[in-house]
């Protein structure tokens, strides 16, 4: 039968060590990484909703200057006309002004082309998303397209034209680029791995922060991940995207379309992922050190009393010529030894009594 296992003293005095190390060590460090946890997800939270803010309020500020310019030109004695003798010099010069357009044009209720600041052949529109919006009430209408020429997308605005009596006589349309829009969505950095992704109103892709991502313009987005996150929309989330883990946030805006802006897991929280890792290599070391420190402790203990009672087992076999070197200690083992020795002794005595009497 095996002997049954008892703790000696070097196994109190590690487990003692590593008890009174340990317990305060990993106290502080879950503590203090829960506070470190929430001040870093609020910052990196702040930092997506100013970047958010950022990319917003440039996109909207754009399109409020496109509309402003057309509901303008559309309130000129010229364009409430609907001739278009009248008209195109002033969607040329408007045109002219806003380099970023391609195409200015007017539209009669039926749909018929009237004016056109290109000197294009007049083309029918009455099935034209924007211009249905316009006809059914809509102050402005949007529809994102693929330029022809350009092949890449391009926003088409519209815009009532009205007369006098508030009767609606045609629609303003103007064709631009998205190039200024897609600067504002690509320019965005947050680290390495943040980005901003702008999506129309049936969630197709105007501008994307990582070109890589978008294979085809005007890609359809509808099955992206964060569009189906919960909460998204009203604070920073975490959640997973494709084969990685990410925390984003998404607004829509005004014009009907989506803003998302992103950044991989991993990166925002970094310094965490440091901080746990910079703590496991702590209480790594301290274990470490702990063990070293209650071996190097337990032999200088068990050493002593491994003599002693030694000894004191020579003593209880008759060996009574024996050398107690720990005598002179001043502590408990110093007391132990004294107290072998003069039983030693008092061993003697008797032995020496008994042998008179005999």
């Amino acid at each position: 039968m095996n002997p049954k296992f008892t703790l000696n003293i070097f196994h109190k005095v590690l487990i003692t060590l590593l008890a009174v190390t340990l317990i305060p060590l990993c106290t502080l460090w879950l503590v203090s990484d829960k506070a470190a946890q929430r001040q870093l997800t609020a910052n990196v939270s702040q930092n997506l909703v100013l970047t958010m803010n950022t990319v917003a309020n440039g996109i909207i500020g754009w399109d409020n200057t496109n509309v402003r310019a057309m509901t303008q030109a559309s309130s000129l004695d010229d364009m409430i006309s609907m001739k278009a003798e009248r008209q195109n010099p002033i969607l040329s010069v408007t045109g002219t002004a806003y380099e970023w357009s391609y195409l200015m044009f007017t539209i009669l209720p039926d749909g018929a082309n009237v004016g056109r600041n290109d000197g294009g052949a007049l083309t029918p529109y009455g099935d034209r998303s924007y211009f249905q919006q316009v006809i059914k009430g809509a102050p402005v209408g949007r529809q994102v397209v693929i330029g022809k020429t350009s092949g890449k997308p391009a926003l088409i605005l519209a815009t009532p034209i009205r007369d006098a009596s508030s009767t609606l006589v045609g629609v303003l349309a103007m064709s631009m680029y998205l190039t200024d829009i897609s600067k504002i969505v690509t320019d965005i950095r947050i680290g390495e791995t943040g980005r901003a992704i702008l999506l129309d109103a049936s969630n197709k892709v105007i501008a994307h922060g990582d070109a890589s991502k978008v294979r085809t313009a005007l890609q359809d987005f509808s099955a992206y991940p964060a569009l189906k996150v919960a909460g998204i929309a009203d604070a920073p989330v975490v959640y997973n995207s494709e084969d990685r883990q990410v925390i984003g946030f998404m607004r829509k805006l005004p014009q009907g379309w989506t803003l998302l802006v992103e950044q991989d897991y991993d990166e925002a929280f970094a310094t965490m992922n440091r901080m746990e890792k910079d703590a496991r290599v702590l209480i790594g070391v301290s274990v470490a050190l702990v063990i070293a420190i209650a071996i190097f402790l337990g032999k200088a203990l068990t050493r002593p009393i491994n003599d002693l009672t030694a000894i004191a087992r020579q003593l209880s076999n008759g060996e009574l010529q024996v050398t107690i070197a720990q005598i002179d200690r001043g502590d408990e083992i110093g007391s132990l030894a004294r107290a072998i020795d003069r039983l030693g002794v008092s061993i003697q005595l008797a032995m020496d009594r008994l042998r008179k009497k005999g």
